[in-house]
């Protein structure tokens, strides 16, 4: 299975050395996803990343995906969805399985996740939500090491990590992140191994 980490939803100080450590680690891609921020901070960070990385990473700013030569746009749930094709792969957001039936052919990548609950609790994995999960469709919101290989047996393609990593990591207080990463490297063995 593919390894994606999205980013918190605010900077701070360690980030560009985390994410490029995580790189290093072979994180498959990153989703950089920051709540409304100026493009200029975006870039800031882009410019500390390596650029041999810039293209495993996606972003919602088209110009920056441009500009940067990132790996593709994503479209956020409740984002419009493209008319067009631009340059890069292009992933789209489901809450559930009829969006994701719905707009799967827009998107080279898929994510979907139970909104509000988990994988555990949803009924959205059933034998219709079989024929629509593909290795284009990643899984993401409830990943943990008891499910992964759950989700694998659903036929996803990827999963994407938020809070399991960057729980390891206090931003306000701390600059040793060795606990993220080794934290990262156990969830990314489990992924390797499905």
């Amino acid at each position: 299975m593919k390894l994606a980490v999205v980013t918190k939803p605010t900077f701070f100080i360690e980030e560009d050395k985390i994410i490029t450590r995580l790189f290093e680690e072979e994180l498959d891609y990153l989703f950089l996803d920051k709540s409304f921020p100026h493009p200029q901070y975006i870039e800031r960070l882009l410019n500390l990343i390596p650029k041999k990385y810039h293209k495993r990473i996606f972003t919602c700013n088209n110009r920056l995906m441009q500009d940067y030569k990132l790996a593709g746009q994503f479209f956020p749930l409740g984002s419009p969805h493209p008319k067009e094709k631009d340059s890069g792969k292009s992933v789209g957001y489901a809450a559930n399985l009829k969006e994701l039936h719905e707009f799967k052919g827009f998107y080279e990548i898929m994510c979907f996740g139970p909104m509000g609950r988990t994988f555990y609790q949803s009924n959205e994995l059933n034998e219709f939500g079989k024929k629509v999960i593909n290795k284009h469709v990643w899984a993401f919101g409830d990943i943990d090491e008891n499910n992964m290989k759950r989700l694998s047996a659903y036929g996803f393609g990827g999963i994407i990590l938020d809070a399991q990593v960057w729980d390891k990591f206090d931003s306000c207080r701390s600059t040793d992140y060795s606990e993220l990463i080794e934290s990262f490297k156990h969830l990314q063995k489990l992924a390797r191994r499905l």
